[in-house]
């Protein structure tokens, strides 16, 4: 639109239409999207359908063929009838509005010259059934109105609806738009963002609004140098945000300003040193915490594993337990890789877990985006905020879930996030942590997580009915080194 096919753009009737968010409330997609390209042509092309000379142009031939016929022997000696006559003739082909938007239309193209050239944009945010919908309309416009129509779906979907739905009867041209790489996008803005910083670039601010543009440049600079010398914080970066590029971005806007970010810190080090590697621990801290000094499942991006629904100690791994057997080399999973719901719950209900407590840890577990549905659905809650609705066909991971169950499960920061969100079912460990409840000093954080460790050892280890593709220890020992580091500090510090 604005590169390569600039003067192509320019020169057409282009309208775009979006299926997702401001047609969500919609299940009616044709008279939306007819309303909406009514809309956009009197707003964008100055283009108004309901002008009485503009419905003359349209129906012209229509006209003439009216003054010929019975109506037209009264032009000359009853011309108020005939004018009548005439108008109600018009309001009824006009009242087909698919049709009449189509004669507008490509009438107004003829006579300029100009393509018409229709999107319809984020159909792969709605359910299967309406986006069928949105195939058949696409199909309609391209064929009776010779217009350009872009759809934009999920492949998984296309080749579904290819196979077996609405776009099986018809021949298409297939665009693959790639996705662009993670750390490319978030270099490419950061060195944006630091330009504007060092007045490179125009920064636009209101009167009574002051930036500090030379500490944000400094902790600009430490975030670039920080991410082009640290993989793991790449791997993060991409894992935790499940590829999604507007996430990732999201993320790191917040981590700029956010309070569990010891900015002061950065941009001192930076001003004296002129170097500072961020370590992923502080990233970790800002995805786990967000803006607040607890972790809170309604606003962190991070899910709580370790949360039980009911007074089953067990169930604190039951989360890690279904993500951990769909990350597993089994014979039931299908070439995209999901799991069938039917075989992922026998399979867990063999653990010992009821299905009540299976379905709410997969619903939780989806819409934290630890696994995906194959209809790419999320959960909603009743009045007692109880996620609610029908099981869906199968169930895979993602990479967020794969970051909770391989990174976080048993680092430090994880582990000290969720010390308080998680239900203690032994009363002396739960009295020891409720001593330092409100103390947020590195000692005292540790010594939590500690206990917290130690209480979820003492559960994994009477566990009966253990399955041999989740070894909790095993995870835990991989979390070990940020123990080690923790502990350095604390050391440091002392003497």
């Amino acid at each position: 639109m604005y590169n390569s096919a600039f003067s192509e753009f320019k020169n057409a009737i282009y309208v775009y239409i979006d299926l997702g968010s401001t047609a969500a409330l919609t299940t009616d997609i044709k008279s939306y999207v007819l309303n909406e390209i009514e809309a956009q042509l009197l707003n964008l092309h100055n283009i108004d359908i309901r002008n009485f000379k503009f419905i003359k142009g349209v129906y012209a031939s229509e006209i003439y063929r009216f003054s010929t016929g019975i109506w037209g022997e009264k032009k000359e000696s009853n011309p108020d009838l005939y004018e009548t006559k005439l108008l109600e003739y018009l309001d009824e082909l006009t009242k087909n509005k698919d049709e009449y938007l189509k004669r507008s239309i490509t009438a107004h193209s003829k006579s300029t010259k100009k393509q018409i050239i229709i999107s319809l944009d984020n159909a792969d945010q709605r359910d299967y059934e309406i986006q069928q919908t949105a195939f058949i309309i696409s199909q309609e416009l391209a064929k009776e109105w010779s217009a350009t129509v872009f759809i934009s779906v999920r492949p998984q979907t296309f080749f579904k609806s290819k196979r077996s739905g609405a776009l099986s009867a018809y021949p298409h041209k297939i665009f693959t738009i790639s996705p662009p790489r993670i750390d490319t996008v978030i270099e490419k803005r950061l060195k944006f963002a630091l330009d504007m910083a060092e007045g490179k670039m125009p920064l636009e601010t209101l009167d009574y609004v002051r930036v500090n543009a030379g500490n944000l440049s400094l902790f600009i600079k430490a975030l670039l140098s920080s991410l082009k010398h640290n993989n793991e914080l790449y791997e993060f970066l991409s894992n935790i945000t499940g590829g999604n590029i507007r996430s990732a971005i999201e993320f790191v806007s917040g981590f700029i300003g956010s309070p569990n970010v010891d900015a002061d810190k950065i941009i001192n080090i930076m001003a004296t040193k002129g170097k500072y590697l961020i370590p992923l621990h502080e990233f970790t801290k800002s995805a786990l915490l967000g803006e607040y000094s607890h972790y809170s499942h309604d606003t962190s991006i991070a899910m709580n594993i370790y949360d039980v629904t009911t007074s089953d100690k067990n169930e604190h791994f039951l989360v890690s337990i279904i993500i951990s057997f769909l990350d597993s080399n089994n014979d039931n999973r299908d070439n995209d890789g999901f799991y069938s719901s039917s075989s992922l719950v026998e399979n867990i209900q063999n653990l010992g877990f009821n299905a009540d407590q299976i379905t709410s840890a997969l619903r939780k577990a989806t819409n934290k985006k630890l696994i995906e549905t194959s209809q790419r659905i999320t959960f909603e809650e009743d009045i007692n905020g109880t996620l609610i609705g029908d099981m869906p066909n199968s169930f895979r991971i993602t990479t967020i879930g794969a970051y909770h169950l391989k990174r976080w499960l048993g680092v430090f920061t994880y582990l000290d996030a969720m010390v308080f969100d998680t239900p203690i079912f032994d009363s002396s460990i739960r009295e020891d942590l409720q001593n330092s409840v409100n103390s947020f000093a590195i000692d005292k954080r540790y010594e939590r997580a500690n206990l917290f460790k130690e209480y979820l050892k003492s559960c994994w280890a009477k566990f009966d009915n253990k399955p041999d593709f989740f070894d909790f220890e095993e995870c835990l020992s991989t979390g070990e080194t940020s123990f080690e580091g923790v502990k350095k500090a604390i050391s440091t510090a002392t003497h």
